[in-house]
């Protein structure tokens, strides 16, 4: 019997994760289409393919290139020699240490599929427009790959003739509940994305984001088809689940406090059980008003401990912020931290906060000055000295739309960057860490994920969790453990020691 294959090689997008231990929308939509087409297919993660290549787990630590293998890794070979298409999903665009996943190379992954002669599909799902295929053709050897594909990856197989990246959320709902055949081929637990919604809600947007270059208009999808789809995936065995994939979760159903708890309050009825119910991307001036925070008070009701709202701030330089166009101002940005520490800031059962807010800074953006970090740190500070709490901080470079392959950042550009990290790092991260996890701090359902150097390190399913080391301490891979805190390494990262 032919079959196809689905070859995942992580996707992490502004509006959209799947890093291990996040499961994209990408992959299981593809999974999705062909059960729905009584297709059969298998699976594999790009640590499958290494595995079957020969890399092993180092001497005294976890090779992090291949923990993310499936059920399948075993058969990776005879799988690809006898299938009949091979579908690659991939599109990185942050360079980013991922604790536990090592997203390949397009040189990578052809080098590792050429040998097979099925039919081979590149989903590069992540590009910002049509003008995407052409850069990405660039760098991708050619002959490998029949076609390269961008947008929704199920608008390909029903056949969506029009703009790739406007959803059909009709066609999605039967979709989305046949992807749960996925979970099948999974080997560890995992956080499952769903997308709620597509488009931001501000016209025009950042003039940098990737959104707005889609054009895409605001869509949402129906409240009972999120149900069924996590429904769906929840009666086979997922327990771990993020509302993400749109660039503000406060915009769902057109900032609507009581379909936002509507769609709470179905999944909870249904799903009883979840052990993570977090949300992704907010913007702060929808924060910063009644209606936001009314929001807010039911998103701290209804999702569980240690969720982040991250905010997409990018500069606090008024220049930069009027050049590109970003949301809000520094009154909203600081008024939207209040009201998130208001109704989340109690610690829940697991000894986390239940909703703090993230912050986004992003280096390079169009009116950068020597000021620009003074400004940062400044902000940063009026934070520190409010009383509130910041989760985590991410400070990243600007990154091509079409991909970190065509970023071009000078020698001396790279050092600023660094400097700029080291500095909010020591004035603002470390300090925050205290705050949010003094010593003494008993944290629990952290799961083993990564053995490095002799040290165990270990992380909540949940959006952008603590890191916590233990070390000279080997635990069970996957296991959870219950630990608390005994001193402080860098950003986002604790140390511990178990309880």
């Amino acid at each position: 019997m032919k079959y196809d294959v689905i070859v995942d090689c992580y996707t992490d997008e502004p509006s959209g994760l799947g890093v291990p231990p996040f499961l994209s929308v990408h992959s299981r939509y593809i999974a999705g289409a062909l059960n729905q087409k009584n297709i059969k297919y298998y699976y594999l993660t790009i640590d499958d393919l290494r595995y079957a290549n020969g890399e092993r787990n180092f001497r005294n630590s976890f090779n992090k290139r291949i923990i993310n293998t499936t059920l399948n890794k075993n058969s990776v070979n005879k799988i690809l020699e006898n299938s009949d298409n091979i579908y690659v999903v991939m599109g990185c665009f942050v360079k980013y240490d991922y604790i536990s996943a090592e997203p390949p190379s397009f040189l990578e992954v052809t080098k590792l599929l050429n040998k097979y002669k099925s039919k081979k599909f590149l989903f590069y799902s992540l590009g910002g427009s049509e003008l995407t295929r052409e850069n990405i053709r660039r760098i991708v050897p050619r002959g490998v790959f029949e076609e390269i594909i961008f947008g929704n990856t199920y608008n390909y197989f029903i056949n969506e003739k029009q703009n790739k990246f406007k959803p059909n959320y009709d066609k999605l709902k039967s979709i989305g509940i046949n992807s749960a055949s996925i979970l099948k081929h999974l080997a560890r637990p995992v956080v499952i994305e769903i997308e709620t919604s597509t488009g931001c809600n501000r016209k025009p947007g950042c003039t940098f984001c990737i959104e707005g270059m889609r054009g895409l208009p605001l869509s949402f999808r129906k409240i009972d088809d999120i149900v069924s789809e996590i429904k769906a995936l929840y009666d086979k065995g997922a327990l771990y689940f993020r509302l993400g994939r749109q660039p503000n979760f406060y915009a769902y159903m057109n900032c609507n406090p009581k379909k936002i708890e509507e769609l709470f309050k179905k999944i909870w009825d249904s799903c009883s059980n979840i052990k993570t119910l977090h949300i992704d991307n907010v913007s702060p001036h929808n924060v910063n008003t009644a209606i936001g925070e009314k929001i807010t008070e039911i998103v701290a009701k209804y999702t569980t401990e240690g969720n982040i709202t991250p905010f997409g701030i990018e500069s606090f330089d008024p220049t930069i912020r009027e050049k590109c166009n970003l949301n809000g101002n520094l009154d909203d940005i600081h008024k939207s931290i209040a009201i998130i520490n208001k109704y989340g800031k109690e610690r829940g059962m697991n000894g986390l906060p239940k909703l703090l807010p993230g912050i986004n800074i992003i280096f390079g953006l169009d009116g950068q000055t020597d000021k620009t970090l003074k400004y940062n740190l400044e902000n940063f500070d009026k934070i520190l000295k409010s009383g509130n709490w910041v989760r985590r901080v991410f400070v990243r470079k600007l990154t091509s739309p079409y991909g970190e392959q065509f970023d071009k950042y000078t020698e001396e550009e790279l050092n600023e960057f660094k400097k700029w990290s080291s500095k909010i790092e020591e004035k603002f991260i470390i300090p925050m860490l205290k705050e949010v996890f003094p010593i003494g701090l008993e944290i629990s359902d952290l799961r083993m994920e990564m053995f490095k150097d002799g040290n165990s390190i270990l992380r909540q399913m949940a959006t952008c969790p603590i890191r916590v080391v233990i070390k000279n301490t080997k635990l069970e891979l996957d296991k959870f453990y219950k630990i608390k805190v005994i001193g402080y390494i860098g950003n986002r990262t604790i140390l511990g020691a178990l309880v």
